[in-house]
């Protein structure tokens, strides 16, 4: 069994060994720098910003993770987001979630629902459109979660982040239908200036990025009245997401809760960039605030959102945002 104890040279606990997740240095893959968003191996093997990159391929690993999600289920979750999902390879993604099909049954929850962030720069073609590239998550890893003997009911729980929306949404797409996607405009991928994470050009703006309220809120609205790619409104595209979040604060890049904040600073202070407290949570709050930006408090975005799920609009009053009726 492994001993886990500090480096004899280092002074430092192992960075490959997680005994509480019962993984060893052995789970995880021998370090590899990620110097192409083109060669499958880089992507699925590589240290994404020199983290440490778990063996996914090993049964042993798909069968934890998928004992991790099946504890979630339990407790009363009803699905995920899987982050940076291009660099777990489609294959080991259906081990992982096959097993995890296998502790609920044989079959998933009516309302589970999970979504895979692959996000696209100039490998659509690898990555969604050619099923035959040996790294694809669209029609490959459709057909390989069917031959697992998963029914087309399941696999159709298992959506793809559309990172081609809203500028290039059939990107998004390409050999599965968009029935499998989840689309939205402004992501936190993007609120770090500079960020190249996706091209919405003239179709879609970064709130906090310089673009105006009117023009992000037209946006919102368009996502769920009329989004770009969508055939059937009704079905495609089922799952709409609206972020809302804060402003940077001192081109900080800190996180408003308070533990960003510079009088907390004791030594090498002269380069801190303040970060103070804002609370999250604000009864009074419209949407489209100066700190957090609370978008999915704008009744006209809710009330776009209701009519797409065929409810009717509703007054501010009869959302409980009672100081809103006059705003």
């Amino acid at each position: 069994s492994y001993v886990y104890t500090d480096g004899a040279y280092t002074g430092k606990p192992p960075s490959q060994e997680f005994p509480a997740a019962h993984f060893g240095p052995t789970d995880f893959h021998c370090e590899r720098s990620l110097n192409s968003w083109t060669d499958p191996l880089c992507l699925n093997a590589g240290w994404l910003s020199g983290l440490t990159d778990l063996n996914t391929e090993k049964e042993n690993v798909q069968a934890r993770i998928a004992a991790y999600l099946t504890d979630l289920l339990s407790i009363g979750f009803s699905g995920f987001r899987i982050d940076a999902a291009k660099h777990i390879q489609p294959d080991d993604l259906v081990g992982i979630l096959t097993k995890l099909r296998v502790n609920m049954g044989g079959a998933l929850p009516d309302d589970f629902i999970t979504w895979l962030e692959v996000l696209l720069g100039g490998e659509s073609d690898l990555l969604m459109c050619n099923g035959n590239s040996g790294y694809n998550y669209g029609i490959y890893l459709e057909n390989a979660l069917l031959a697992a003997g998963w029914s087309q009911e399941d696999v159709n729980k298992v959506k793809i982040w559309n990172s081609g929306y809203p500028k290039e949404p059939q990107l998004g797409y390409c050999t599965i239908s968009p029935v499998r996607n989840a689309i939205q405009n402004d992501d936190a991928d993007q609120q770090t200036s500079g960020s190249t994470s996706r091209d919405m050009g003239d179709q879609g703006c970064v709130l906090i990025e310089g673009c105006t309220v009117s023009n992000h809120r037209n946006f919102e609205v368009k996502l769920f009245e009329n989004p770009n790619g969508a055939g059937n409104n009704d079905n495609d595209y089922p799952i709409r997401l609206v972020l809302s979040s804060y402003y940077w604060q001192n081109n900080s890049g800190g996180v408003p809760d308070g533990l960003s904040d510079c009088s907390k600073c004791t030594s090498q202070c002269q380069s801190c960039h303040s970060t103070e407290y804002w609370p999250a949570y604000d009864a009074n709050s419209c949407g489209y605030d100066s700190t957090y930006t609370r978008v999915h408090r704008d009744m006209t975005i809710v009330n776009a959102m209701r009519k797409w799920m065929h409810l009717s609009s509703m007054t501010a009053e009869e959302a409980g945002l009672t100081k809103c009726a006059a705003k």
